[in-house]
């Protein structure tokens, strides 16, 4: 199994044009680091350093929760191991989210939180906040993308619609009832895979670097949101079957 080092993450980083300010929904599959001396916190240290105190990181962490009460502190990720890496640094922030939360560091964090609207991809949704603010994907060996229903709800696909979503919520040991309006499928469709328009994006549009005979890549937000409201503008159902 391979290793990586430190300066190796910090090299690809750089690479991918990472800097000074930038807001990152970032999604990665640990396994392409292969073994790391001292574990793998150096995966958002690293970032924060090079975002600097203007920039911030998130990562998403579903639950789900809904109609069952959402613990912001407790209640788990059901998204991979890298949640739990975010769960555990000292300065994390969680969006009191029962269905599509995000953990999120550095400096728009509590902006972005403060002016959530209740939803999961809508105008001020976290991502539709951090696509405003010229926001950064960064995926590192994942094709996972939460953007696409960002878009999906956009364009007002028919296979999808708004569904209120509602339960308690605690925070800091208080609770409080709360809501997600969700943009859930509501026909039976079969998602198409490998996705034509990331496909056909990632290709004209991401910054791809390998790393570790993986694929690793960043790409602007607001660059995959316009290319893909126009692709699914001109077919509502070009993403499924």
């Amino acid at each position: 199994m391979h290793e990586t080092k430190i300066i190796d993450y910090v090299t690809l980083l750089n690479q991918l044009e990472i800097k000074r300010g930038d807001n990152i929904m970032l999604h990665a599959d640990l396994r392409v680091f292969g073994r790391v001396k001292g574990g793998y916190n150096f995966i958002i240290d690293e970032l924060l350093k090079l975002v600097g105190s203007e920039g911030t990181i998130a990562t998403p962490s579903f639950t789900f929760s809904f109609p069952d009460t959402f613990d912001l502190s407790n209640s788990r990720s059901k998204i991979g191991g890298l949640t739990s890496l975010f769960s555990k640094h000292k300065n994390v922030q969680r969006v009191p989210d029962g269905m599509t939360s995000y953990y999120l560091l550095g400096g728009r964090s509590r902006e972005f939180i403060d002016n959530w609207d209740n939803t999961s991809y809508g105008e001020y949704s976290i991502l539709g906040q951090m696509v405003k603010f010229d926001g950064l994907v960064l995926q590192l060996d994942t094709d996972i993308l939460s953007l696409v229903h960002y878009v999906e709800q956009k364009v007002n696909v028919p296979y999808r619609a708004l569904k209120r979503f509602e339960g308690e919520v605690i925070s800091n040991g208080k609770s409080y009832y709360s809501h997600t309006d969700f943009y859930a499928r509501i026909r039976d469709v079969k998602k198409i895979i490998p996705d034509p328009i990331r496909s056909e994006f990632y290709a004209k549009n991401a910054r791809c670097v390998m790393f570790n005979g993986r694929t690793v890549r960043s790409f602007r937000m607001k660059d995959y949101v316009d290319f893909a409201t126009a692709k699914l503008t001109k077919d509502k159902m070009l993403l499924v079957e």
